[in-house]
C-alpha cells in the first residue's frame, strides 16, 4: 500500500488554508513553504462587432512533495539522507543533511526547501506522524471544501489507484506521461508523482497560461547561515567551480612541461585549498560534509567530491614525491571537470541541461589553466591555445537561446575579445613583453569567467516551478 495526494482543481477556491496549516504544523520560517497554492490565469477579451466576448479563466493548484515513485531528490543526494518508507512516503533524515540544496535543484517540483534557521533541507513528509496515529495530514484536515485528500494506491505493475479515483474523475498522474501533465506541472518529469488530479476546465484549453502569484511561491534565495561567506548566494559555488577548473586546466597543460615547477605546484595547492573552503562555505551543515561520499552509486555530486579529493591527493604526491603523480593529477583533473558538468545537467533546469554546460566548464578549465601556466612558464603555444579556447567560448555564448542579462553578456563579450587580442600579443611578442602583460591578460580573462559563471547561476530563475 502506498499513499497519494488527490486534488480537485475544478472546485478549489484558492483560500490557501492547506498552505497555512502546513506552515503552522511544521513551524516553517518566513519564506519557506512546503505546500504552495499556485494561482494560474489566462485568456482575454475580444471585440466581435459591437459586442465583447471573453475567454478569461483562472484556477488554483495546491502542490507539495508528491512522494514520487522515482524520487529524484533521493537519487541525487550526496549524503543519502532521503528515506523511502514502505508506504511510499519520502522524508529527509535531517541528522545527515548537509544543506547543499542539490535535491531542490533536481526535484521537478522544487519540493525540498532550505531552512535558514536549521541550516538544512526540509520538505513535506506527508505528516506521517498523523497518519501513524490514524489522522489525516494537516493540509488535508484544513481544506474547507475537501478538494485536497489522500488515497491509497495498490502496488502493482501500473500502480493502479483505488476505486475512488475513477469515480471522482481523478487522473493518477503517476500513470500518465509527463508531457500530458497540465500546467504548471513540469512536462519533463519522469518521477511518476503520487498525485491524483481532477482537472479544471482552464487546464485543458489551448490558451496561454501564466502563474499569477509567482512572487509568493517561488523558491526563495534565502541567505545561507554558514560559517563562511554568509548571505552571498551562489558565490561559494562560483569560487569552487572556477578554482577547481583552473587547477584541472593547469594540471593538464603542466603535464606537457618538464619538470613540475615550484610556482605551479604552489598555485595548484592554493586553488585546491581555496576551492575546498568555498565548497564547505556553501553548506548549511559543514560538519556533516564527511558524509558526502555516501552515495557514489547514484549521485554525481558524491562523485565530484571524490574526484576533487583524488585530485588533491595526486597533488600531494607531486609535491612530496617529485616526478610522480603527474599523470594521475591530469586524469583526475579531467574527471573532476566532467563530474562538475554532470552535476548541473538537470532536467529541472533546462538552461543547464545542455551540451553548453559541459563545453563551458571544459573551456573555462582550458583557458584559465593555459594562462595560469603561462605566467609561470611562458610558452607561445599556451597563449595560442588560450586564444582559440576564448574564441570557442564566444561560439558557446552565441548559441544560447533567450539568455537574458544582455548588459552583463556584452561586458563579458568585450572582455573575451580583449583576452583574445592579449593572447595573440603574448604568442607573437612574447620575447618583447614583460610579465605585467601576461598578468593583465589573465586578470581580464578571470573577470570574464567570473561574469560567465555568475550568468550561469542566474539561469536558476528559469526553472519551471
Amino acid at each position: 500500500m502506498t499513499y497519494a495526494f488527490t486534488f480537485d482543481a475544478s472546485a478549489c477556491s484558492g483560500c490557501k488554508a492547506c498552505q497555512i496549516a502546513c506552515k503552522d504544523k511544521n513551524n516553517l520560517p518566513v519564506g519557506v513553504l512546503w505546500r504552495r497554492v499556485y494561482e494560474v490565469s489566462g485568456g482575454s477579451w475580444q471585440q466581435q462587432g459591437s459586442a465583447w466576448t471573453t475567454d478569461v479563466f483562472a484556477y488554483n493548484l495546491s502542490i507539495a512533495c508528491n512522494h514520487c515513485v522515482h524520487p529524484k531528490c533521493a537519487g541525487v543526494c550526496p549524503v543519502d539522507a532521503y528515506v523511502v518508507r514502505p508506504d511510499g512516503i519520502v522524508y529527509i533524515d535531517e541528522s545527515k543533511c548537509v544543506g547543499c540544496g542539490y535535491c531542490s535543484w533536481a526535484c521537478p517540483y522544487s519540493a525540498p526547501r532550505y531552512n535558514p534557521e536549521l541550516r538544512h533541507m526540509m520538505k513535506c513528509n506527508f505528516c506521517f506522524d498523523n497518519l501513524d496515529a490514524g489522522l489525516p495530514p494537516a493540509c488535508v484536515a484544513a481544506c474547507p471544501l475537501r478538494v485536497l485528500d489522500i488515497v491509497t494506491v495498490d502496488d502493482g505493475p501500473t500502480m493502479v489507484g483505488s476505486g475512488l479515483l475513477p469515480a471522482q474523475g481523478l487522473q493518477p498522474l503517476w500513470n500518465i506521461p509527463g508531457p500530458e501533465h497540465p500546467f504548471p506541472l513540469p512536462t519533463f518529469s519522469r518521477t511518476q508523482p503520487h498525485l491524483g488530479l481532477k482537472a479544471h476546465l482552464g487546464m485543458v484549453n489551448e490558451l496561454e497560461k501564466e502563474i499569477s502569484n509567482w512572487e509568493e511561491i517561488k523558491p526563495q534565495s534565502t541567505p545561507r547561515k554558514n560559517f563562511l561567506l554568509k548571505g552571498f548566494g551562489e558565490l561559494p559555488l562560483i569560487i569552487f567551480t572556477l578554482c577547481g577548473q583552473m587547477a584541472a586546466g593547469m594540471a593538464l597543460f603542466s603535464f606537457f612541461l618538464e619538470p613540475f615547477s615550484i610556482p605551479i605546484l604552489i598555485t595548484l595547492g592554493g586553488l585546491i585549498v581555496l576551492g575546498g573552503l568555498a565548497s564547505l562555505a556553501h553548506l548549511g551543515a559543514p560538519l556533516n560534509a564527511w558524509r558526502t561520499l555516501n552515495h557514489l552509486k547514484k549521485s554525481w555530486l558524491s562523485r565530484e567530491i571524490l574526484l576533487f579529493g583524488l585530485f588533491g591527493a595526486s597533488w600531494l604526491t607531486c609535491l612530496f614525491i617529485p616526478g610522480m603523480g603527474k599523470l594521475p593529477l591530469a586524469l583526475c583533473g579531467i574527471g573532476l571537470v566532467y563530474s562538475m558538468a554532470r552535476v548541473y545537467r538537470l532536467r529541472s533546469i533546462p538552461a543547464w541541461d545542455s551540451w553548453r554546460t559541459t563545453a563551458a566548464f571544459f573551456l573555462s578549465a582550458g583557458v584559465l589553466g593555459a594562462l595560469a601556466v603561462h605566467l609561470a612558464e611562458p610558452k607561445a603555444w599556451l597563449a595560442i591555445g588560450a586564444g582559440f579556447l576564448l574564441a570557442a567560448e564566444v561560439g558557446v555564448m552565441l548559441s544560447e537561446k533567450n539568455p537574458g542579462y544582455e548588459t552583463a553578456r556584452k561586458i563579458r563579450g568585450g572582455l573575451i575579445l580583449l583576452g583574445m587580442t592579449g593572447a595573440a600579443a603574448l604568442a607573437f611578442l612574447m620575447e618583447n613583453t614583460g610579465s605585467w602583460l601576461a598578468s593583465g591578460i589573465f586578470l581580464i580573462v578571470l573577470a570574464e569567467e567570473i561574469i560567465g559563471r555568475w550568468l550561469f547561476y542566474q539561469r536558476l530563475e528559469e526553472r519551471v516551478l
